[in-house]
């Protein structure tokens, strides 16, 4: 069926319905054109012609597209036209998309105004059943197209909203959770997934009631029941389980959110405190120690007073004399190192630096704990004629904590070796006894602050600072030290320190495939696709960091994800650097492409333990294996 206009006389012989019969469509909201079957425009309503500013005379009987020509911006099948035809071609009526339009304002007829339309093109039949007119109705939808955008808006904007605070709290170091009114736990944060090692679903199912220790949940249920009886802060300090099945302290903390005296939501957050915890139990421990071992002198000291004013034998006042100034010289070792810690901790530990002959000072320290030790041989093995710059006085005090804890380590007595030599441009001091060793699960300990070595039928005076002390001090003066001990053979500490602080050798260099230097050795494997290093002599920080970030950039450099790590020639420790190994250096290098790392133990039992320390707080997918034997270690990566 054309769109062709049609003639005032095919209009007559159509005998078309009254003009007024029409005009009864003015009761149904809306806007009305009435069209006849060839789309001359038979009638408007009232509201039609005032939106649009016409009159009912000067458009009835006029071609519909005469009066309105289709916009050629709008696709033919989804404007006027093809919606008529659509509805002269299948009899049925045809909804067009949402329309927008700007028509004169009522107001302002210098101004249009935007309008959104529902428009629907319906058939009415005649009694032979062809169509005898079609009327077009205009619905207004202006007013709820622009609440629907409001809608869409706000909910846009909510939404934005939402994004910008689950980034904010997914960056926040806490674990961070929402609960509804009546305490049901309906939001955590990615902190909370990865701490538990569950995700968001899982963590809201198990509840948290499943990770606080069994211990301290009574306390828990009871301080949360009543923050939701009472609508005020919820405060608790409880041990909760980690995702390597560790317990760690936290403290709990929630706040209800009020809406117009209404609660509507509990906002919460778990800030670890474990670390706060660890030094509070170490504090307490310390104090308890330092009390007992303070008292003890002292009370000796007043002990012998007492029998000094009750004699007046010459002999014995002389012994109780000698016996109270050693418990004095006792006093005084406590209370200074008392003082050293403190001053550690405050970052006021000075040094006088100087040039001294090192073999004197290390035979003088020998025979002056020599005097004191009749029961023991202080043998010097070896005497490394070197002048040192560093303070003597300090350097002295960790030679005679070595020494005395040889000589208290071995209560039967017996032989304490001392040894000093110069390897690779370092000084290496050794004193080695044969009384009661350590076992191997107290060697990671030994050297954390206010720690003492116990043995089950032995305790010993002091406070355990002495190690502490003297670890501080080489650090001072850039060195290290590290021990050898079996449990019932004895110990050998050792000490290092540094004769020059720059490197003597400069580095071979060969693009990315081959690097090497005083303490690092590293060459890329072609065949196996992978680097292969080798870590020599006496590592510290700087210089751990420095071959980490080497491998970094030769790991990209070669696109390759193995890495056979040699720590056989590795001498002392590099325990310093562990920390930064696990928690940085893993880290980065599996972004690089690493997926396999074979470790090669060093003999050095300290440089194990460093070794395990970083692999063990190592985040990440990284395959890590530790290996004695290098044939053993290649095989394990080249089958991967």
């Amino acid at each position: 069926m054309s769109l062709v206009p049609l003639s005032p006389e095919d209009m007559e012989e159509k005998n078309l319905p009254a003009v007024e019969r029409l005009i009864a469509y003015e009761t149904v909201p809306g806007m009305f054109l009435v069209l006849s079957e060839q789309l001359i425009i038979l009638t408007a309503s009232n509201a039609y012609l005032k939106a649009r500013g016409l009159s009912r005379a000067g458009i009835t009987g006029q071609f519909v597209f005469d009066i309105f020509p289709p916009d050629p911006a709008i696709p033919y099948e989804l404007g006027f036209a093809g919606s008529l035809q659509e509805v002269l071609s299948t009899g049925k009526p045809h909804q067009l998309p949402l329309i927008r339009q700007e028509l004169p304002d009522q107001g302002n007829k210098n101004y249009n105004r935007q309008r959104y339309w529902d428009v629907t093109h319906t058939p009415f039949f005649n009694e032979e059943g062809e169509i005898q007119y079609i009327v077009q109705h205009c619905f207004d939808v202006t007013d709820l197209v622009q609440a629907k955008k409001g809608l869409e808006q706000r909910e846009k904007e909510r939404w934005a909203t939402e994004k910008h605070l689950g980034f904010l709290l997914n960056a926040m170091p806490q674990q961070v959770w929402t609960a509804t009114a009546d305490g049901v736990i309906n939001y955590v944060n990615q902190i909370c997934c990865f701490d538990f090692g569950k995700n968001a679903e899982e963590l809201k199912a198990l509840g948290w009631e499943s990770f606080v220790h069994p211990e301290d949940l009574p306390g828990c249920l009871n301080a949360w029941k009543k923050a939701l009886q009472t609508q005020l802060e919820y405060m608790v300090e409880f041990r909760l389980l980690m995702w390597d099945g560790q317990y760690k302290w936290f403290l709990g903390k929630a706040i209800p959110l009020m809406e117009e005296g209404k609660l509507r939501l509990w906002m919460g957050t778990n800030t670890n405190i474990d670390h706060q915890k660890s030094n509070e139990q170490k504090k307490d421990e310390f104090l308890s120690i330092a009390s007992h071992e303070l008292k003890t002198p002292l009370t000796t000291i007043k002990a012998f007073n007492q029998l000094m004013k009750r004699t007046n034998d010459i002999d014995k006042l002389h012994g109780f004399v000698e016996k109270s100034a050693s418990n004095i010289f006792r006093l005084e070792k406590l209370i200074s190192d008392l003082l050293d810690v403190t001053k550690i901790n405050a970052g006021k530990m000075s040094y006088t630096i100087k040039e001294f002959d090192f073999g004197q000072m290390l035979q003088e320290s020998v025979e002056s704990v020599q005097y004191t030790s009749s029961n023991h041989e202080l043998i010097l093995t070896k005497i490394e004629n070197v002048l040192y710059t560093g303070d003597r006085f300090r350097i002295e005090q960790v030679l005679n904590n070595f020494l005395t804890n040889a000589v208290k380590y071995s209560p039967r007595g017996g032989k304490v070796l001392i040894n000093s030599k110069v390897q690779l441009d370092n000084i290496i001091v050794s004193v080695q006894d044969f009384g009661i060793g350590i076992a191997s699960n107290d060697l990671q300990r030994l050297f954390e602050r206010y720690y003492r070595v116990d043995n089950s039928a032995l305790r010993f005076e002091g406070l355990g600072l002495g190690l502490f002390i003297s670890s501080e001090i080489l650090k001072g003066h850039q060195g290290s030290f590290w021990l050898e001990s079996k449990l019932g053979e004895g110990s050998t500490f050792y000490f290092r320190l540094p004769l020059s602080t720059t490197s003597s050798l400069q580095p071979i260099i060969e693009k990315h495939l081959f690097y090497k230097d005083e303490s690092i050795t590293v060459s890329y494997n072609k065949q196996y696709r992978r680097l292969d290093v080798d870590w020599t002599g006496f590592q510290s920080f700087e210089s751990v960091q420095r071959g980490g970030m080497l491998l970094l950039e030769m790991l990209r450099e070669n696109q390759c994800n193995k890495i056979l790590n040699d720590n056989r020639n590795v001498l002392g420790t590099w325990s310093e650097a562990s920390e930064w190994a696990g928690e940085v250096w893993f880290p980065m290098i599996e972004k690089a492409g690493l997926e396999y790392f074979a470790w090669i133990y060093s003999p050095s039992v300290f440089s194990q333990l460093s070794a395990k320390k970083s692999v063990d707080i190592a985040v990440g997918n990284v395959v890590t294996q530790f290996f004695t034997d290098i044939s053993f270690a290649e095989d394990w990566l080249n089958n991967k």
